[in-house]
């Protein structure tokens, strides 16, 4: 198991503002008895298994025993409450049943003091159940520890519903300067949070609740749901959302199940598509994975027999060879059938630091990224970690929980290294219904960059366009340059060079702060507190619709002058309105020309056979605004006159 100490707090939460709507600050909180460290241990992983009742079930970040690490602030040394945010994806199967305890994992030798559950709402948090009692985790063998249940009286438990869709749940452990007290699982995602009082001469706020990321792992605390009709073989599925598949194709569709039964073996599924429902299908397991766990499967959809937006329907019809016992057996999606495929560029954003110790993976990460997929992937380093990296930006804020981590085309979030090949992997293998080509010119004085963006879409409808602008090799040897580094041999953090992985093993031999050449760096976009400025007419199916933005370059001087602008790139990233993730992107050098694919049926050669104003006023030569172009094989295009 590992032990990992928490270095520092990545984000503060405004939790009056409602969990949907957290607003977030990065916070560079210096402690430096906070030194992370990872100490491994002999002792083999438990297998994964569950202690649940028949008529109980565990609501947590995960819903299993699993717990294969434990975490430390020893900075913060005293009585310090933490949580999980549960949301309503992780409560809706559940809604029904009664919450009548709670469990959570402490490290040997621990303690803790009481155990809450709070209802976080836009008006604020509200306390729900509080239970004052004196828990002590056993000792034992190093890096291990104990699952501890605490049971609700009667006149506290409460029965789950939609009045409920954020739960902060918890517990209040004691720190000491050298206990690794929270117990963490690293096969599960959520962020850990905790309620101190962090001045501002360390980066925080004041006193309220920061989340402390993910990286560490998913925290080990779980509700206790009970309901007599918990069914022994029951399975829900989740809305899985859009997806693009090309005409006469399939498309293999990642589907999320949550399983409310006993055991799990197999199941029987069926899908539903304009109208007609396929077939039933079997999907053996190779084992029983007993009560509890979120699965993932990969469930294959046809296209539909003409290009358009469709709603489709997963039904898991059987569960064990059993009629599906659960309350919800069906989930939806819209199948976005495509005349054709095109080009898929994926964008991978980071939130990184020069500060932030563990990030050099990160940028070993985008390099690897950036040397396997080429054009094909672009990387977007939001320097947000500490307000003294000279790199520092706030031009646009994505949420992302804590450095290194990072999100590839604003869907998927993980860690740059370790979750982010694979999010590429799928990212490419969806076929977007847009590309967009992009260029971008210096004015005389190059402080500001005029960008183009020309976008080819398969399909009609208002979409947004921002842009970006990435530098590389930006490095100098001044301190505030230098990137922290926790993997060197003098920080203590491994015991080996052979512990890490052969791509990393070099930052073994680097000093705790070393000179790093910073790749893919932000430093200016058409975002502003966080909202997109730059307007973009609405595409036109099978047709090419252009856009132009001033992006102004930055003024630091300590950013300025190492920025080599033969080293700056313009990106121009398309965003669905509807969920908010990037469709497709282009990428190229400033006053280096257009890149990307710009044409759609063949029309490289197509020609002008009619042109209208925007007003649809058909006019004989270009006119000032918008034109919209008929062309000779058969598409349409708009295009801006100045």
């Amino acid at each position: 198991m590992k032990k990992l100490l928490l270095s520092a707090f990545a984000m503060l939460l405004a939790l009056t503002a409602g969990a949907q709507n957290f607003q977030a600050s990065k916070c560079d909180v210096k402690l430096d008895v906070q030194k992370a460290t990872v100490v491994k241990s002999d002792a083999k992983k438990a297998p994964a298994k569950s202690s649940v009742a028949e008529n109980q079930r565990f609501v947590g970040y995960y819903n299993t025993d699993d717990c294969d690490g434990y975490v430390g602030a020893t900075g913060l040394t005293g009585n310090n409450p933490v949580a999980a945010l549960l949301s309503a994806k992780d409560l809706v199967p559940y809604y029904g049943a009664k919450i009548v305890g709670i469990r959570f994992n402490l490290g040997e030798g621990c303690s803790a003091s009481n155990v809450f559950v709070k209802n976080v709402t836009t008006n604020g948090i509200d306390d729900l159940v509080t239970v004052a009692q004196d828990l002590q985790s056993p000792a034992g063998e190093k890096n291990t520890g104990s699952w501890l249940t605490v049971m609700f009286d009667a006149d506290k438990q409460f029965v789950l519903s939609d009045e409920y869709k954020n739960l902060l749940i918890g517990y209040t452990y004691n720190q000491t300067s050298s206990n690794y007290p929270v117990g963490v699982f690293s096969g599960a995602y959520g962020s850990l949070y905790m309620y101190a009082n962090i001045p501002a001469a360390q980066g925080g706020s004041g006193e309220g609740w920061y989340d402390l990321g993910s990286d560490k792992g998913a925290v080990s605390v779980q509700l206790i749901a009970e309901s007599d009709d918990f069914s022994p073989n029951a399975i829900i599925p989740f809305d899985f959302g859009k997806f693009n598949v090309a005409v006469g194709e399939t498309k293999m569709v990642s589907v999320s199940l949550a399983n409310l039964g006993t055991k799990f073996e197999s199941l029987d599924f069926t899908t539903t598509l304009e109208g007609k429902t396929s077939k039933e299908q079997h999907v053996a397991l190779d084992k029983d994975y007993g009560v509890g766990g979120t699965f993932t499967l990969n469930v294959p959809f046809e296209a539909a027999s003409k290009p358009g937006k469709y709603n489709v329907t997963f039904t898991v019809t059987k569960v064990n060879g059993v009629a599906n016992g659960a309350s919800v057996t069906s989930a939806q999606g819209i199948n976005n059938t495509l005349a054709q495929k095109l080009k898929k560029v994926a964008v991978v954003e980071e939130l990184t630091g020069t500060k932030c110790g563990w990030c050099p993976r990160g940028h070993v990460a985008m390099h690897n990224l950036s040397e396997k997929y080429g054009d094909q992937f672009i990387g977007i380093a939001m320097h947000q970690f500490s307000k003294t990296d000279p790199m520092y930006i706030t031009d646009y804020d994505l949420g992302l929980p804590g450095a290194p981590s990072a999100i590839v085309d604003r869907t998927t979030l993980g860690d740059p290294y370790y979750n982010m090949p694979a999010a590429v992997e799928a990212a490419l293998a969806n076929y977007p219904e847009a590309t967009v080509s992009v260029s971008g010119q210096y004015n005389a004085d190059s402080t500001q960059v005029e960008a183009t963006a020309t976008v080819t879409s398969l399909v009609s409808g208002q979409y947004e366009v921002a842009y970006m602008l990435v530098a590389d090799g930006l490095t100098s040897k001044t301190s505030s340059w230098k990137q922290a580094n926790y993997y060197s041999k003098t920080q203590g953090a491994f015991k080996s060079k052979s512990e890490l992985p052969e791509d990393l093993q070099y930052l073994w031999d680097e000093p705790t702060s070393y000179n790093q050449v910073y790749n893919d760096v932000l430093i200016a976009s058409s975002y502003s507190a966080s909202k997109n400025h730059a307007e973009f007419d609405e595409f036109v199916e099978n047709g090419v619709t252009t856009g132009n933005y001033t992006l102004t370059m930055p003024t630091k001087k300590a950013l300025l002058k190492v920025l080599d602008k033969k080293k700056v790139s313009v990106v121009a990233v398309i965003i669905d309105p509807e969920t908010g993730a990037i469709v497709n992107a282009g990428k190229a050098l400033v006053g280096a020309g257009s890149t990307g694919i710009i044409t759609v049926n063949n029309s490289a050669n197509a020609t002008v056979v009619a042109r209208y104003a925007a007003d649809g006023t058909k006019v004989s030569a270009p006119v000032k605004g918008l034109n919209i172009l008929k062309m000779s094989d058969g598409t349409t295009r708009k295009v801006m006159v100045k």
